[in-house]
């Protein structure tokens, strides 16, 4: 199941990819998630590896794509589900413009249920994007 989340951050591009990118900022901004870690070494870039407990639950992710300033991909792999979530980061007048495109993949039971909580998935989605635009802007 496929969302899209837009936003628009008053940062620089590269500022807001750099943010996206480090996964270890995601309990800053992300009220679901209570601990995010790298688990690879450092500089962060494509194949850096993270585990993030979201919802009280593990998931690994990877990024499988980083071409900054523009251009991020994570693939995440928990019990219930996986995600593919692909940014995009582009200059819009002073700021920057992110498009958010997720792909969920439910496993198990949960592919009986993800289809009655997409409302409630999208709700989340958009207020998390909100955060980060706060978070960044707030730098």
């Amino acid at each position: 199941m496929n969302f899209t989340v837009e936003s628009d951050v008053a940062r620089p591009p590269a500022e807001v990819f750099d943010r996206l990118a480090d996964a270890r900022n995601e309990p800053s901004w992300n009220s679901q998630v209570s601990r995010s870690e790298l688990l690879s070494d450092e500089p962060i870039g494509q194949g850096s590896r993270f585990v993030t407990v979201n919802r009280g639950k593990p998931y690994d992710s990877t990024i499988t794509t980083h071409r900054p300033p523009d251009q991020l991909v994570y693939e995440v792999t928990g019990t219930q589900l996986d995600i593919t979530v692909a940014f995009t980061v582009t200059p819009r007048g002073d700021g920057a413009h992110i498009v958010g495109k997720y792909d969920f993949r439910p496993k198990g039971a949960m592919k009986l249920m993800f289809p009655m909580m997409q409302p409630a998935v999208r709700k989340d989605l958009a207020k998390q994007s909100q955060n980060f635009v706060e978070f960044c802007e707030r730098a």
